[in-house]
């Protein structure tokens, strides 16, 4: 049974433009030392770390609710297939997410299910 479906978009821009204005502090923030290991090695991170903060995001939408944003951790999967990782949460509920971008969007959206 799905339980919630959540979309969220962000402006790569944007995302940078505050992460520069906040430093270090605002990734700590948002994210995992392992999404920051993968994330800060690519050519643009700014594009990695924004499309998984929408995936963050479209998480918290489709729950209803947040979790601090390092207690969500997206991971790969062998395939490159992103993966949520919520320790903690009830093993009932199943994630399905999609993530995209380009170099002035992410987009994420995630279908949150209730076994």
């Amino acid at each position: 049974m799905i339980h919630g479906i959540g979309i969220y978009m962000i402006d790569v821009a944007r995302f940078k433009a505050a992460a520069r204005r906040r430093g270090e502090r605002f990734y700590k923030r948002l994210f995992t030392e392992g999404e920051l290991s993968y994330c800060l090695k690519q050519r643009r991170p700014e594009v990695h770390l924004s499309a998984r903060f929408a995936a963050k995001v479209s998480l918290f939408k489709a729950f209803g609710r947040a979790f601090a944003y390092t207690d969500v951790e997206v991971l790969r999967e062998e395939s490159g297939a992103p993966v949520l990782k919520v320790p903690g949460l009830d093993k009932t509920y199943r994630f399905n997410i999609s993530i995209s971008h380009t170099d002035e969007l992410s987009i994420a959206e995630t279908v949150v299910e209730r076994l």
